[in-house]
C-alpha cells in the first residue's frame, strides 16, 4: 500500500516489493503514496504462485494519479523479472492508451481487452480489474463497472509464479501484446496497490473506492 514510505506487504503473505528509482509523496489518496518520475522507474512484487495458474480467479486494484496520459504501463505481469517475453510470459494487464484511457487486459490464447474512459491528470483515480472463469474480465473504474468481456473464458496464464511491475514494462516493450495499452514509462503516483487470489464483488470494489 506504500504506508509508512515502504514496499512492505500489508497482507497475510508478506510479498514485499523491490523497486529502483522511485520516491514517496506524502499527498497521497490513502496516507503515503508511490511516485514514478524517471525514465526507469518501476517497483516489483514477485512469487504471485496463483497469477500464474490457468482460468484461477483474481483481482487487481489501484489508484492512480498520472502527471501524463499519453500512454504507459501502470501493471505488467510476466514469468520473468526483467519483463521479457523470451524464454518467458508477459502482458500488460493494466495501463493508457496513447488517447489517454484507462484499460485493462487478459489472455485466452489472444488478447482480451478492454478499454474504459479517459483518465484526468493531477487528480485521483480508482481502477480495478477482476477475472473468473464464470464472469470473465470486469473492468472499474471509480467503483463503477465501465465493461466486460464478452463472456465467460479460460484464463491462460503462464504456469509459474508471476511478477508484477508497476510503472513499466522493461524489456517487455515490443515484445509482448498489449491489447489497447501503449506500452511505455508511466509517470505519476500510485497507492494503494492490492492483488487477490479471487474475483471482487461490485461492492467490494466500490469499497475499495471510497477509502
Amino acid at each position: 500500500c506504500f504506508d509508512i514510505s515502504s514496499l512492505l506487504d500489508s497482507g497475510p503473505l508478506l510479498i514485499n516489493g523491490t523497486g529502483t528509482s522511485y520516491s514517496y509523496t506524502p499527498s497521497g489518496r490513502v496516507n503515503t503514496a508511490l511516485t514514478l518520475s524517471g525514465s526507469s522507474s518501476y517497483v516489483q512484487i514477485t512469487g504471485l504462485r496463483r497469477l500464474g495458474t490457468s482460468s484461477r480467479s483474481y483481482s487487481v486494484a489501484i489508484w492512480i494519479n498520472p502527471t501524463s496520459v499519453s500512454g504507459g504501463t501502470i501493471m505488467h505481469l510476466s514469468s520473468l523479472t526483467n519483463g521479457a517475453q523470451t524464454s518467458g510470459w508477459c502482458l500488460p494487464i493494466m495501463g493508457l492508451t496513447s488517447s489517454g484511457h484507462i484499460a485493462i487486459d487478459s489472455w485466452n490464447g489472444s488478447d482480451v481487452p478492454i478499454t474504459g474512459p479517459t483518465v484526468p491528470m493531477n487528480s485521483w483515480t480508482h481502477v480495478a480489474a477482476t477475472y473468473s472463469s464464470n464472469n470473465g474480465e470486469r473492468l472499474y473504474v471509480n467503483g463503477t463497472q465501465y465493461g466486460s468481456s464478452s463472456g465467460a473464458y479460460s484464463f491462460s496464464a503462464g504456469g509459474v509464479p508471476m511478477t508484477i511491475t508497476l510503472g513499466s514494462s522493461l524489456l517487455g516493450m515490443g515484445a509482448c501484446n498489449t491489447g489497447t495499452i501503449q506500452m511505455g514509462q508511466y509517470q505519476g503516483s500510485l497507492d494503494e496497490f492490492q492483488v487477490y487470489a479471487r474475483e471482487l464483488t461490485a461492492a467490494e470494489v466500490l469499497a475499495l473506492a471510497n477509502p
